[in-house]
């Protein structure tokens, strides 16, 4: 089976062969995580894999070789625009969050506590950063607030932001590394 061409196992995977659609799948399975990666998508890889394959499926069950194109061209055109949805999509998803962020954050009635150490931790690195470093740190990565948002509540620019951030970061990595 493995010295057959794209068109004698589609044909196979067609009738129903099991075998050949699995030679389809070890065949396009690094084409597949190439496109993935070429759309720089590897945070969401496991899931658009999965949905590579399904396409892959699909595809090979509707290919029609009279059109005069390969199915290698057939299918990754098709993953392509499938990818450019789920990139769309996921700034409709990020649109949303950001428009009712205010919405969110004023009903989000999260009760988890926070660790028994959680107050030693900040009273430690309170300590060894600079105030402006400090609260910086603390709005980012303690309470998640976007840079925007601490540069409205610190008073600072977008750049001063990013390096007090990053030195509070590199302060605290190197005070830890220490001990």
């Amino acid at each position: 089976m493995r010295d057959h061409n794209d068109y004698e196992i589609i044909l196979q995977v067609k009738e129903g062969n099991q075998e050949a659609y699995e030679l389809l799948v070890s065949k396009y399975s690094k084409f597949i995580a190439k496109i993935i990666h070429k759309f720089n998508l590897a945070y969401h890889f496991e899931d658009l894999h999965q949905e590579g394959l399904i396409l892959l499926y699909k595809l090979s069950i509707t290919f029609d070789e009279s059109y005069n194109k390969s199915f290698t061209r057939y299918f990754e055109l098709a993953f392509k625009r499938q990818l450019m949805s789920y990139i769309d999509t996921l700034k409709r998803r990020k649109n949303k969050t950001v428009h009712f962020r205010g919405c969110i954050a004023d009903n989000n009635h999260c009760v988890r506590e926070n660790s028994v150490y959680y107050e030693i931790h900040v009273k430690e690195i309170a300590q060894i950063l600079t105030p402006t470093e400090f609260s910086v740190y603390t709005l980012r990565e303690l309470k998640n607030l976007s840079i925007h948002t601490i540069c409205q509540e610190v008073k600072l620019t977008e750049k001063k932001t990013y390096n007090a951030l990053y030195r509070a970061k590199a302060k605290i990595r190197q005070h830890f590394a220490t001990e």
